[in-house]
């Protein structure tokens, strides 16, 4: 979240007593294209703040202290004020208390990106923030162990690799983007250093997309964006434990924090749900129904292994006696299953063989090595058949030569 603050010491500028209350006076710009107007009356002078952003669509929120000598203010600090658009804003009036004696006053600013009196529109529902042929899991979801706890409880981690398009999942504004950073990994110095775009949405809230790769993003500030527009890559900057991007919906809060909000979104399985971690989501399809299996075909994989548990190969089909292969199984949500493989081969010249095991609750990719003995008996064509809960799901096919 970006905040900014200045602080800023005017003294007694000289202006001539006026009785004409129109908007002409000094005017200081202190930060962020926000500015102050000071403007002269009798006996004293009003303030006003103003907004002359180049892109006057981004709504910021501003903390406004002030202290006087020899002034007297007709309002009580701090101010809040939220600024939208380039209209003036009344701060205050001050009111010289002795005209025989020199007066000026102090003041500090502090400027959020957003509207903090945003009231988060619930009938939206999001896309997913990736392109249609693309799967991402949930890494860390709500209230998430890691990092989403707090202010920060309704975030989402989308595991992608580096360089996936990112789109938006909801049509807005950009206000605020960083894309020079290179570096990322478990370090506090990382904690500031990712790389983002932040959209605002037409109800003052804010998305965070983050983590994206160097150079990632190909929108610019000020730039109206559609719902399922590209606007950078994913990648692994600032304080990230792996490739992924984090999404967010936020707005600031009257202390410089931020507060997420939560949101529904269009998937696979249905047209507005919460997102749930460990859970594998894509964009729905139309004409094709929601799925009815935890497990797709395409899903159950049989690949070959480099002897240290690293799969390779999982579309090869031509094994050789002693070679390690495994069965992996990645599941859509994460539930506990009966897993039941069934081996033969053509002439059985070994007997048949059988496997079952339990996954655990938890568990979203199940994996099982295995290594083929280094007898002649076991060269020939293999069928495999891999049942999940009693229901046949895949059939394999493969040649052990010598």
């Amino acid at each position: 979240m970006k905040k900014l603050i200045l602080v800023l010491i005017l003294y007694s500028i000289g202006f001539p007593i006026s009785a004409s209350p129109e908007l002409v006076g000094k005017e200081e710009c202190i930060v962020e294209n926000t500015c102050t107007i000071l403007v002269p009356i009798e006996n004293g002078y009003e303030l006003y703040l103003k907004n002359k952003s180049p892109n006057l669509e981004i709504i910021k929120s501003v903390v406004f202290n002030l202290s006087v000598k020899n002034l007297i203010s007709n309002q009580e600090f701090p101010k809040y004020f939220v600024l939208k658009g380039g209209e003036p804003v009344f701060v205050t009036r001050l009111t010289i208390d002795d005209p025989s004696k020199s007066n000026f006053f102090s003041y500090s600013i502090t400027v959020n990106i957003g509207d903090w009196d945003a009231i988060h529109d619930d009938s939206i529902t999001y896309s997913l923030p990736f392109p249609d042929g693309i799967r991402s899991r949930v890494g860390q979801g709500y209230n998430g162990g890691f990092t989403h706890s707090g202010n920060l409880k309704y975030s989402i981690d989308f595991s992608l690799p580096i360089g996936t398009p990112i789109h938006a999942a909801r049509k807005g504004t950009v206000v605020s983007l960083v894309k020079k950073y290179t570096e990322g990994g478990i370090r506090k110095d990382l904690l500031s250093k990712a790389n983002y775009v932040m959209i605002q949405h037409e109800d003052g809230t804010i998305a965070n997309y983050a983590h994206l790769k160097k150079e990632g993003v190909v929108v610019s500030v000020g730039e109206t964006v559609t719902e399922g527009q590209l606007i950078g890559y994913s990648g692994n900057t600032g304080y990230s434990q792996g490739p992924h991007l984090h999404f967010e919906v936020h707005k600031p809060t009257k202390d410089s924090q931020i507060i997420t909000l939560p949101t529904y979104f269009r998937t696979q399985y249905s047209d507005r749900e919460t997102l749930s971690q460990s859970y594998l989501y894509w964009q729905p399809r139309q004409g094709i129904d929601p799925p009815l299996t935890n497990l797709l075909e395409e899903d159950i994989l049989l690949c070959k292994s480099n002897g240290r548990e690293v799969l390779q190969q999982c579309k090869d089909t031509q094994f050789r006696l002693g070679d390690r292969y495994a069965i992996q199984l990645e599941y859509a949500k994460p539930t506990k299953n009966q897993i039941e493989l069934f081996l033969t081969i053509d002439g059985n010249t070994v007997e048949p063989f059988y496997l079952k095991w339990f996954s655990e609750r938890e568990n979203a990719i199940e994996i099982r090595f295995f290594e083929i003995p280094k007898f002649s008996n076991f060269i020939g064509k293999w069928k495999m058949v891999v049942k999940v809960n009693g229901e046949e799901k895949k059939v394999f096919f493969f040649q052990v030569s010598a």
